[in-house]
């Protein structure tokens, strides 16, 4: 064989091979292996049913290049294929608009699950994909199903989604009682355990917390959600079950900080400025100071305005106010005299610091909560 017929051999064995493991590493949606994986539907219509990754692949896709951070910092890179959450809705939701829901929750076989709210719905696209491009998705990793926001950071989307719930309601339940997470948290004490010493920090239970201060919910309250906000401005509902299961650490970088050794990394939540479960708010004030701006106080303290910490959440309207400190000593403050003051760290310790025009007002040091009591 001559040099010529031999390079030209060695070349088209190159090319078979490259078409090989391409066609390997590719796949068309009528051979995808997990076309029969079901994904449970709920809240859409009058009665949950399931839809096959078959019945999707029969939809109109789109494919779309998405790219996302996780709350590590890590950028998640893909081409989602398949058919848009809207489109879906369409389909199977018997004339219901995506609009009429505050939220749409994606639960992965892994126990992952996160809700997308109405307000992220309304501007940006949800793609259910079943491939990445050509590319079939790993059983354990993404398949059968993932559900990516377009535009969105990683921490709303999922992956092996198993189940899809359509919410509907508000969340604007009527608040009537703030905890300070800041003060709050070290008075517990920490929650010792193996968990405590592989995290690192001060941790302490959820269930502990909401025994403690409010927000457990009853028996008759077993669909129960967990609001979550941080001071970066990522919002989170989360089912209160799977916050049942986890922890807050109070030392250390980002905190407070949602984290379980019983849920994926990714349900972890940083810089967490407020929680609220039931009708009790629990805040942090040094991250508040981030996200709700800072107020100053008439006699130059600077802090957290009451106002602006509850202006989201619905705070019930009454004429007293009860504070109480880390000794459990309370304190009676009238609408006027709760707003007009301040919530300011001083030497180390959050208060309350009351307007100075009245001198019978003693500011209340190490402040651990503020709760709607009633007429005066």
């Amino acid at each position: 064989m001559n040099k010529a017929k031999k390079f030209l051999a060695i070349t088209m064995l190159a090319v078979v091979a490259a078409a090989a493991l391409l066609a390997g590493c590719s796949a068309d949606a009528s051979s995808l292996p997990y076309l029969e994986d079901e994904v449970v539907v709920k809240g859409l219509t009058d009665e949950d049913f399931t839809v096959t990754i078959s019945d999707l692949t029969q939809m109109e896709a789109v494919s779309k290049k998405a790219e996302g951070q996780r709350s590590n910092g890590d950028i998640v890179k893909l081409t989602a294929v398949g058919p848009t959450l809207a489109s879906f809705v369409e389909k199977y939701g018997g004339g219901k608009p995506l609009s009429e829901f505050s939220a749409v929750r994606f639960t992965s076989l892994d126990g992952y699950s996160v809700a997308v709210p109405r307000e992220i719905l309304e501007k940006r696209e949800v793609v259910l994909a079943y491939m990445d491009g050509s590319k079939k998705f790993d059983k354990g990793q993404s398949a059968p199903l993932r559900a990516v926001v377009l535009g969105e950071r990683a921490m709303y989307w999922a992956r092996m989604v198993c189940e899809i719930s359509f919410e509907t309601g508000t969340s604007a339940t009527v608040t009537d009682k703030v905890v300070f997470l800041d003060t709050a948290l070290p008075l517990l004490g920490e929650t010792k355990g193996s968990y405590s010493e592989e995290e690192g920090g001060d941790i302490v239970s959820t269930i502990d917390i909401l025994l403690k201060y409010g927000g457990m919910p009853g028996d008759g309250d077993s669909g129960a959600k967990v609001y979550m906000a941080a001071s970066d401005g990522l919002k989170k509902n989360e089912t209160m079950d799977n916050f049942l299961k986890g922890y807050l650490k109070y030392t250390g970088d980002l905190v407070p900080q949602f984290c379980s050794p019983d849920l994926p990394e990714g349900m972890n939540m940083n810089t967490i400025c407020s929680i609220r479960a039931g009708t009790t708010l629990y805040a942090s004030l040094a991250r508040g100071l981030e996200t709700w701006g800072e107020a100053t106080g008439a006699d130059g303290h600077v802090g957290v305005g009451f106002t602006d910490m509850i202006k989201d959440q619905g705070f019930a309207t009454v004429n007293v106010y009860q504070l109480t400190d880390v000794e459990g000593q309370t304190y009676l403050f009238n609408q006027h005299e709760l707003v007009a003051g301040v919530f300011a760290e001083v030497d180390g310790a959050w208060g309350f610091y009351p307007p100075t025009d009245d001198e019978e007002l003693e500011p209340v040091t190490s402040v651990v909560s503020v709760e709607a009591v009633g007429q005066e």
